[in-house]
């Protein structure tokens, strides 16, 4: 009998040696690719040189510079609770660590300030890039690596991540946590899927834990926990009680924390989000800075957020809840984004960021369905890649042109910071980053601008003539100058006034102009029209 033939498998020895070869291969090509999305984020936070809101400075840079060093602009949300010192707290580490590190290094301080102007946002590059990664996870683990490969492209290709990932929002981390959530939730779990992979409980804790700092970071992201937990719940059958048990702790432990950071902070025990649904919700005070149509996510919230790709997101959304399968994740995620999107529809003050959370759940069904088609690949490839052109322009006119005068002028403040002592802004309230975008180490610089706090104390039925500040300067500037500015008045005629283009020289003969920045081609708001001007106080002559 002939010998049988060799077997051409390798022996459990040689698969035993190749195994360390080939999770270092795999892990150095992960490693390259997370490289490579930090240094494009990196590249993306230093060329972002527009304004978007005013809450990426005043909600989280502003109180961080002032919990670091005692001088940033409180808004009136921090004077009365309203906001959880979570966020801010990450930026005050980092310029405390920065302060630090500067000091025993003896780095100069004017070297020092432009460290600290940059640095938030290359630590938010970092958080968006981990958002990229998260996103093209997520969409592996559920449809393949050719699904997420395509889903991160997308993530790298949308005009609004490149405009406001490196932006320090906290709706911004929060699409992070978010996406990280997702990426490690546990899918077997929520499809009823006992076939699938075996869902460690290391990854489940780690998916909650980010769950649940979602929620701290911004309360309403508990409406897509809301969602995404209810089809988990409903599909685990047995593993139902762990998942409870496993929420329930590492929810309340990262509340009670949450709670000891705020009570440190405030000084008293406090609950933001309580005192933020008292406020805006029953007092309806958040339709002060705004009121939109029911339809706005429809209409604008929605295509600002996916440009080119609003397409293939209706037709995912579309496809994904046409099979009423509540084992699909694909019907899960379509209906979470459905969902959110008509409860936020339901407030009526709307802003497009609100949705942003949303975003890595639409591009990965938008990857999924792209792959679904039943075209070429070469046909898909050049779709794709048409979507990610049509973005260049907007991202590149969005974060270099429009409203960059308002964030040039704070740089020119900094620069010249030796040339003068006071500034004031006649603008409308909040319209400027402030203290800490300002690359002086100049401490004692007196800034004042225009206000716009919320009739707090004014019954309902008063609050339609209600005028803030900013408002009753632009109703009649010159009975505001005379009534508010001037020696011995609530601001004095300080060296330096910014002002939009549209409200001319208010200060007269006594100031003449010295800084002139492009800020916009157009506007929604009148009162921001035109360039960002800075007007000089002469040496002599008469004011007003």
């Amino acid at each position: 009998m002939s010998p049988s033939p060799p077997s051409s498998s390798p022996s459990p020895q040689a698969r035993s040696r190749s195994r360390p070869a080939r999770q270092l291969a795999v892990f150095s090509i992960h490693s390259t690719i997370f490289l490579s999305l930090i240094s494009l984020r990196i590249l993306n936070a230093v060329s972002v040189r527009t304004f978007f809101q005013p809450d990426e400075y005043f909600q989280s840079l502003e109180p961080a510079w002032n919990l670091a060093f005692g001088k940033g602009y409180l808004t009136w949300e921090w004077r009365h609770g309203l906001r959880s010192v979570a966020h801010p707290m990450i930026f005050a580490g980092l310029y405390k660590a920065i302060a630090y590190i500067c000091n025993a290094l003896y780095i100069s301080p004017s070297q020092q300030a432009e460290v600290m102007v940059i640095a938030p946002r290359i630590l938010q590059a970092l958080f968006a890039a981990m958002g990229d990664w998260a996103t093209a996870r997520l969409a592996g683990r559920l449809w393949g690596s050719d699904v997420g490969w395509i889903s991160l492209c997308i993530s790298l290709g949308s005009a609004w991540q490149w405009f406001c990932g490196v932006r320090t929002f906290a709706n911004s981390l929060e699409t992070v946590v978010t996406a990280v959530a997702l990426s490690v939730w546990p899918w077997t779990w929520a499809t009823g899927d006992r076939n699938g992979p075996r869902t460690e409980r290391g990854e489940l804790r780690l998916s909650l834990l980010m769950a649940a700092v979602a929620c701290v970071l911004r309360p309403t992201n508990i409406m897509i926990w809301g969602f995404l937990g209810a089809f988990a719940l409903w599909n685990c059958g047995s593993k139902r009680t762990i998942l409870i048990a496993e929420a329930t702790w590492i929810g309340a432990s990262v509340f009670l924390v949450n709670a000891l950071l705020d009570n440190a902070y405030y000084g008293e025990w406090t609950f933001p989000p309580l005192t933020f649904l008292k406020f805006n919700v029953l007092q309806s005070l958040s339709v002060f800075y705004g009121r939109n149509d029911w339809h706005y996510y429809l209409s604008q919230g929605l295509p600002l957020l996916l440009t080119s790709f609003l397409p293939m997101a209706l037709y995912a959304l579309y496809t994904s809840t046409r099979t009423l399968s509540t084992f699909s994740p694909a019907f899960q995620l379509a209906t979470t984004v459905l969902g959110v999107v008509g409860m936020y529809s339901a407030i009526a003050h709307k802003e497009v960021r609100f949705l942003y959370p949303l975003l890595p759940m639409l591009h990965v069904l938008s990857a999924k369905t792209l792959q679904d088609l039943k075209w070429s690949t070469k046909t898909k490839n050049r779709i794709l890649a048409g979507m990610i052109l049509l973005n260049i322009p907007i991202a590149y006119y969005t974060s270099l042109i429009h409203q960059r005068g308002v964030v040039d002028v704070i740089e020119h403040l900094g620069n010249t910071s030796s040339e003068w002592r006071s500034v004031g802004f006649l603008m409308p309230c909040h319209s400027t980053p402030w203290r800490s975008s300002m690359k002086t180490t100049e401490a004692d610089k007196d800034m004042w601008a225009l206000t716009c706090e919320p009739p707090l104390d004014l019954p309902k039925e008063q609050r339609a003539a209600y005028l803030d500040e900013a408002d009753e300067f632009y109703k009649d500037p010159r009975a505001f100058v005379e009534r508010y500015i001037g020696e011995g008045k609530k601001y004095a005629w300080s060296e330096r006034l910014v002002a939009f283009e549209a409200l001319g020289n208010i200060g007269g003969d006594g100031y003449e102009v010295c800084w002139r920045g492009f800020n916009s081609h157009w506007h929604d708001d009148w009162r921001r029209k035109g360039d960002v001007v800075v007007y000089c106080r002469r040496d002599v002559g008469e004011i007003v």
